[in-house]
């Protein structure tokens, strides 16, 4: 599990979504409000952004939480973007430890956040999912972390599309239909982003959802898993969709039955 936060808009420092803002992932690391297990995220800080030259995204994880890692504190407000998202992580049990295993995971232009978990993920559910990762891109598994194998296949369908919102929905759709054939469980709440912008879903097979949020301002756009602040222009996003943030917009749609 963990806490995201993306953004997209004029450009600003790194520090917005970590440490700026009033309940701020540095604040949701310990004072999170809506975390349905769990009750911190102090296993990892991590933040994927864009540097308006290349397509793909610089990243910084760590395993520390944002106010004991050695460097963030001051690189974050010294460093502008923008298109950022960021994360910090509650890990699941069964799931290892260590950077390795922060997200914002990123390749191929995309980097990604899950929040949530697939359940039975060590046992023959697992399994079945992981032998859907395309082999070319199965030593970038590196560590058994379903978070991790749901981004390659994001990764997979979307240098087969190169449409994020397409892909998201895609691999999302996989992972739900494998959960489904087992009778398991998953929280399936992602955000994604490319150089184009941001893609988020919120969905579960037979279980609870995480929380979104967007907020359209007069800067940029927001996503987080729960207020940054008191701006009562936080929009809390439906159960079963997928929303794009991109072009000065917030769409969102209900995902096929």
């Amino acid at each position: 599990m963990c806490r995201l936060a993306a953004y997209t808009g004029a450009a600003k420092p790194l520090s917005t979504l970590l440490f700026d803002a009033k309940h701020g992932l540095e604040h949701q690391a310990y004072a999170p409000q809506e975390m349905l297990r769990g009750s911190v995220n102090v296993d990892g800080t991590g933040i994927a952004w864009w540097d308006g030259i290349a397509t793909h995204p610089l990243r910084y994880v760590s395993e520390h939480p944002p106010w004991s890692d050695p460097n963030l504190p001051d690189l974050a407000p010294r460093l502008n973007s923008s298109l950022q998202l960021a994360a910090v992580r509650s890990a699941t049990p069964g799931i290892p430890f260590g950077a390795a295993n922060v997200p914002p995971f990123v390749a191929g232009g995309l980097a990604l956040v899950h929040n949530g978990l697939i359940g039975d993920f060590t046992g023959p559910l697992g399994r079945d999912i992981v032998a859907t990762i395309p082999d070319d891109l199965f030593p970038q598994l590196a560590v058994l972390n379903d978070s991790r194998v749901l981004f390659l296949l994001a990764v997979a369908r979307y240098r087969e599309t190169g449409d994020l919102h397409t892909a998201v929905v895609a691999a999302v759709d996989a992972v739900a239909a494998t959960v489904r054939r087992h009778s398991g469980q998953a929280m399936l709440t992602v955000a994604a982003a490319d150089a184009a912008g941001i893609v988020a879903l919120r969905t579960s097979v037979g279980s609870p959802q995480n929380t979104l949020y967007t907020r359209a301002a007069d800067d940029g756009l927001w996503l987080a898993s729960e207020p940054l602040d008191d701006d009562p222009r936080w929009r809390a996003l439906p159960e079963h969709t997928v929303t794009d943030l991109r072009d000065g917009l917030v769409t969102t749609h209900r995902l096929p039955a």
